[in-house]
Protein backbone atom coordinates (compact mmCIF):
# COMPACT_ATOMS: atom_id res chain seq x y z
CA UNK A 1 0.00 0.00 0.00
CA UNK A 2 1.30 3.29 -0.97
CA UNK A 3 -0.10 6.22 1.14
CA UNK A 4 -1.61 9.17 -1.46
CA UNK A 5 -1.47 12.65 -0.16
CA UNK A 6 -3.37 15.73 -2.21
CA UNK A 7 -2.48 19.23 -2.46
CA UNK A 8 -5.03 22.21 -2.35
CA UNK A 9 -4.86 22.54 -5.89
CA UNK A 10 -5.80 18.99 -6.60
CA UNK A 11 -8.50 19.42 -3.43
CA UNK A 12 -9.94 22.36 -5.59
CA UNK A 13 -10.26 20.74 -8.82
CA UNK A 14 -11.57 17.33 -6.58
CA UNK A 15 -14.03 19.26 -4.90
CA UNK A 16 -15.98 20.65 -8.19
CA UNK A 17 -16.14 17.16 -9.65
CA UNK A 18 -19.55 15.80 -10.38
CA UNK A 19 -20.87 12.72 -8.49
CA UNK A 20 -19.79 10.12 -11.56
CA UNK A 21 -16.44 11.62 -11.56
CA UNK A 22 -15.61 11.61 -8.41
CA UNK A 23 -16.43 8.09 -8.13
CA UNK A 24 -14.32 7.72 -11.61
CA UNK A 25 -11.12 9.51 -9.93
CA UNK A 26 -11.63 7.42 -6.52
CA UNK A 27 -11.50 3.90 -8.61
CA UNK A 28 -8.34 5.16 -9.81
CA UNK A 29 -6.78 6.67 -7.00
CA UNK A 30 -7.41 3.55 -5.17
CA UNK A 31 -5.16 1.67 -7.49
CA UNK A 32 -2.44 3.70 -7.38
CA UNK A 33 -2.79 3.12 -3.36
CA UNK A 34 -2.96 -0.55 -3.87
CA UNK A 35 -0.12 -0.58 -6.91
CA UNK A 36 2.14 2.12 -5.86
CA UNK A 37 4.94 2.60 -8.66
CA UNK A 38 3.94 -1.08 -10.46
CA UNK A 39 0.40 0.38 -11.34
CA UNK A 40 -0.01 -0.03 -15.02
CA UNK A 41 -0.74 1.96 -18.47
CA UNK A 42 -3.88 2.20 -19.09
CA UNK A 43 -4.56 3.88 -15.48
CA UNK A 44 -0.73 5.53 -15.28
CA UNK A 45 2.02 6.71 -17.21
CA UNK A 46 5.14 8.85 -17.21
CA UNK A 47 4.54 12.11 -18.27
CA UNK A 48 7.36 13.10 -21.25
CA UNK A 49 9.37 16.67 -20.65
CA UNK A 50 9.08 17.23 -17.54
CA UNK A 51 12.32 17.89 -15.54
CA UNK A 52 10.71 15.92 -12.87
CA UNK A 53 9.51 12.21 -13.02
CA UNK A 54 5.63 13.10 -12.96
CA UNK A 55 3.23 10.59 -14.12
CA UNK A 56 -0.48 10.75 -14.68
CA UNK A 57 -3.30 9.22 -13.77
CA UNK A 58 -5.44 8.01 -16.73
CA UNK A 59 -9.05 8.19 -15.90
CA UNK A 60 -12.67 8.31 -17.66
CA UNK A 61 -15.92 9.41 -17.11
CA UNK A 62 -18.60 9.39 -19.77
CA UNK A 63 -16.42 9.34 -22.05
CA UNK A 64 -14.64 12.05 -20.92
CA UNK A 65 -10.10 11.96 -20.17
CA UNK A 66 -9.87 13.46 -16.94
CA UNK A 67 -5.92 13.32 -15.81
CA UNK A 68 -3.93 14.44 -12.49
CA UNK A 69 -0.68 14.72 -12.97
CA UNK A 70 1.19 13.03 -9.71
CA UNK A 71 4.82 12.44 -8.22
CA UNK A 72 6.38 9.91 -5.65
CA UNK A 73 8.07 11.94 -3.19
CA UNK A 74 11.11 10.77 -1.09
CA UNK A 75 8.79 8.67 1.74
CA UNK A 76 7.64 6.84 -2.03
CA UNK A 77 4.01 8.52 -0.84
CA UNK A 78 1.79 9.52 -4.23
CA UNK A 79 1.56 12.91 -4.41
CA UNK A 80 -1.78 14.47 -6.53
CA UNK A 81 -0.36 17.56 -7.82
CA UNK A 82 -3.20 19.14 -10.29
CA UNK A 83 -6.32 17.13 -11.80
CA UNK A 84 -8.01 18.18 -15.12
CA UNK A 85 -10.27 17.70 -17.56
CA UNK A 86 -8.06 17.01 -21.02
CA UNK A 87 -11.83 17.07 -23.19
CA UNK A 88 -10.90 18.70 -26.24
CA UNK A 89 -7.58 19.73 -25.79
CA UNK A 90 -4.53 18.29 -27.80
CA UNK A 91 -1.60 16.39 -26.07
CA UNK A 92 0.47 19.47 -27.08
CA UNK A 93 -1.80 22.14 -25.76
CA UNK A 94 -2.57 20.34 -22.66
CA UNK A 95 1.00 19.20 -21.86
CA UNK A 96 2.58 22.74 -22.36
CA UNK A 97 0.00 24.00 -19.92
CA UNK A 98 -0.54 21.57 -16.92
CA UNK A 99 3.26 20.40 -16.64
CA UNK A 100 4.67 23.33 -15.85
CA UNK A 101 1.94 24.16 -13.08
CA UNK A 102 2.71 20.59 -11.75
CA UNK A 103 6.43 21.26 -11.40
CA UNK A 104 5.50 24.25 -9.75
CA UNK A 105 3.53 22.61 -7.40
CA UNK A 106 5.62 19.64 -7.03
CA UNK A 107 9.03 22.55 -6.46
CA UNK A 108 6.77 24.13 -3.73
CA UNK A 109 5.49 20.65 -2.06
CA UNK A 110 9.38 19.47 -2.11
CA UNK A 111 10.17 22.71 -0.66
CA UNK A 112 7.61 22.87 2.39
CA UNK A 113 8.86 19.11 3.08
CA UNK A 114 12.16 20.05 3.51
CA UNK A 115 11.37 23.11 5.58
CA UNK A 116 9.27 20.32 8.02
CA UNK A 117 12.69 18.36 8.59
Amino acid sequence: MVEVITTEEFNTWFDDLDEDETRAVVRVVDLLEARGVHLPFPYSSDIKGSKYALRELRVQSGGRPLRILYAFDPRRQAVLLLGADKTGLSDKIFYASYVPRSETIWEEYLQAMRSQS
